[in-house]
């Protein structure tokens, strides 16, 4: 199991990685604009027009806006970057001590309020298309090539009787 889980770690760390890439390079295009934008507001001897006093506020205004955006973002980003780490450096000790262990079961010992319900359900929400666990244990589960352990999406009614 170590070689296969050696591999499934280099695969979800490179699709976490990914993930993270794809925001920053659209937020570096973003910013330039207004850079743009002005440059094209110069004259053929590079001296700012008139159009360009009547905007600059405005431009100045939406430059500072995006940068704000962006860095909002980016602790966004990083957050999510931080909560990923998380959950894969505990999915790889778990299934280590647990290697017959279910979805159901590590999102318990992962996230055990979320699996504190008198049915014995997880929360609906770890079922979804995009769920980031889900997405991480099919991916790991690929990889030691376990296809059959796979969770597809589902929808789940939720459950609101705690324990």
């Amino acid at each position: 199991m170590t070689k296969s889980s050696s591999k499934a770690r280099g695969v979800l760390k490179d699709t976490a990685k990914s993930l993270f890439k794809l925001p920053q390079a659209v937020g570096r295009t973003i910013l330039s604009v207004p850079e743009a934008a002005s440059q094209k507001l110069l004259d053929r001897r590079g001296k700012p027009s008139k159009e360009k006093d009547e905007h600059s506020d405005t431009i100045d205004f939406i430059s500072k806006e995006i940068i704000g955006d962006q860095e909002r973002n980016e602790l966004v980003r990083t957050s999510q970057s931080e909560c990923m780490k998380e959950i894969t450096d505990h999915l790889f000790p778990f299934l280590r001590e647990n290697p017959d262990a279910t979805y159901e079961e590590w999102i318990a010992s992962l996230h055990p309020d979320n699996a504190d319900y008198s049915d014995g359900r997880i929360d609906h929400r770890f079922y979804v298309e995009d769920s980031d666990h889900r997405l991480l244990w099919n991916e790991c589960m690929l990889a030691m090539q376990l296809e059959e352990r796979t969770i597809l999406p589902k929808a789940v009614e939720p459950s609101y009787n705690h324990k």
